[in-house]
């Protein structure tokens, strides 16, 4: 086993660095109910409207991307402190509309269980073909 060096004990940065994890995992923890509220708003917004809405779906971007630094940062993935001290990239915003995609897949999904459906109906005109 190494010998315990005091000086590596003693350097602020180390300190420094520990001080801005228990402030982001404060803030982390802070941040947690509101991932849970926009979620709720998001589906409230699809359930009567049948889209998200675009403002709130840019601010939850913003905030997954800020949770993912802060989680990077506590977890030693990363060196850089998280916002407001670098910039969160909005080039990562996440663009793709998963709900769009579900309905596609629902849609998909329905007319593949139709077509089976009226095969087991109907196999005689099926293996005519």
């Amino acid at each position: 086993m190494e010998p315990i060096d005091r000086n590596e004990l003693t350097k602020r940065s180390k300190w420094a660095r520990f001080v801005y994890m228990l402030i982001y995992a404060v803030i982390f923890n802070f941040s947690i109910p509101f991932l849970f509220g926009f979620s709720l708003l998001q589906f409230l917004f699809y359930l009567f409207t049948g889209t998200v809405n675009e403002r709130l779906d840019k601010v939850c971007n913003w905030l997954i991307l800020f949770t993912i630094q802060i989680v990077n940062f506590l977890l030693f993935q990363s060196e850089d402190p998280p916002f407001p001290f670098n910039d969160i990239e909005t080039s990562e915003l996440v663009t793709d509309d998963p709900i769009d995609d579900l309905d596609e897949d629902l849609e998909q999904d329905l007319e593949d269980i139709q077509e089976d459906k009226e095969e087991s109906v109907n196999p005689s005109e099926n293996s005519k073909d």
